[in-house]
């Protein structure tokens, strides 16, 4: 699923690499205590390019239900990436 074996690897570990499934987003954590990130477009280890995040249409997707991000009502669909998995079927 992910660019290379070696970023598989990386983020099965606890490593400064992660993915955001809602958002299809790569990123390098920014180690300040908090939840921060810095997207990445590539692989660090064999440079692959990465799938372009999602983020700016999974806020689109919920402005258009005319809820906020962190609303109660916020569908499960929209919480994981089953929202951009279905309508890439």
């Amino acid at each position: 699923m992910h660019s290379c074996p070696d970023m598989q690897a990386a983020l099965e570990q606890d490593v400064a690499v992660v993915y955001i499934p809602k958002f299809r987003e790569y990123g390098i954590r920014i180690l300040d205590g908090g939840s921060s990130y810095k997207v990445i477009t590539h692989c660090p280890w064999c440079g692959a390019h990465l799938p372009l995040s999602l983020r700016d249409q999974w806020f689109d997707a919920i402005e258009t239900l005319g809820l906020e991000p962190d609303s109660a009502a916020l569908p499960v669909k929209l919480t994981t990436d089953a929202w951009w998995q279905t309508s890439a079927d």
